[in-house]
């Protein structure tokens, strides 16, 4: 399950601009040099730096490599862990170990639970002005772990679906069907759902 790719797809639908690098790092880049060159400033440039820990990440040269390169930079630090795994993780940079069982982790299941959780981050971020964000996991492409980065800008006002009203504060997030919908309250998100299922999936 390709946690990251959703988390992007769903961050973008709320309005938080994403980057991701495999995706929007232009293919006219020459070699593996230039793109890491790309994706390396987007890592320096970021405010928050967000780790996915899912198997196998802390065996890819490439995370390891990326959040050796984020610790270079003051950054905030927010560590998503899959709730299967044990809480207790040290991660060999190399020149330093770190210690993720005496960090702050915010443990998910689901793709779904993992964008409500980061959804809810980004906005409080968002009251303090934050305005980038850095995103790292592994992936499985063919059993070998590869790195992922995103980046996402400062989210943009938020109405709600069903009235349009503009949403202050937290807003109540439901995952229909792969898509995250911003509401105002869990009585709007019931009017949709029932709307929705009166006219089909069509209905926006």
């Amino acid at each position: 399950m390709d946690f990251a790719k959703h988390l992007k797809k769903g961050l973008e639908e709320l309005g938080v601009h994403a980057f991701f690098d495999s995706e929007d790092i232009p293919l006219k880049v020459d070699g593996v040099e230039e793109w890491e060159k790309v994706r390396d400033k987007a890592i320096q440039e970021s405010k928050v730096f967000m780790l996915l820990i899912t198997p196998g990440f802390d065996l890819s040269p490439e995370v390891k490599k990326e959040l050796m390169l984020a610790r270079k930079t003051p950054k905030q630090y927010i560590y998503f862990r899959q709730r299967d795994l044990g809480r207790k993780i040290v991660v060999d940079l190399g020149e330093e170990k770190i210690d993720l069982g005496k960090q702050q982790q915010v443990s998910f299941e689901t793709k779904e639970e993992l964008l409500r959780l980061a959804h809810r981050i980004l906005l409080r971020n968002q009251e303090q002005r934050a305005t980038a964000y850095e995103i790292t996991s592994a992936t499985d492409f063919g059993n070998k772990p590869s790195a992922l980065q995103m980046i996402a800008g400062e989210a943009s006002e938020l109405k709600c679906v069903a009235c349009s009203k503009t949403i202050k504060g937290q807003p109540h997030v439901e995952v229909l069907n792969g898509k995250a919908y911003n509401f105002d309250c869990p009585e709007c998100a019931r009017t949709y759902r029932k709307l929705r299922s009166i006219y089909g999936e069509s209905f926006e």
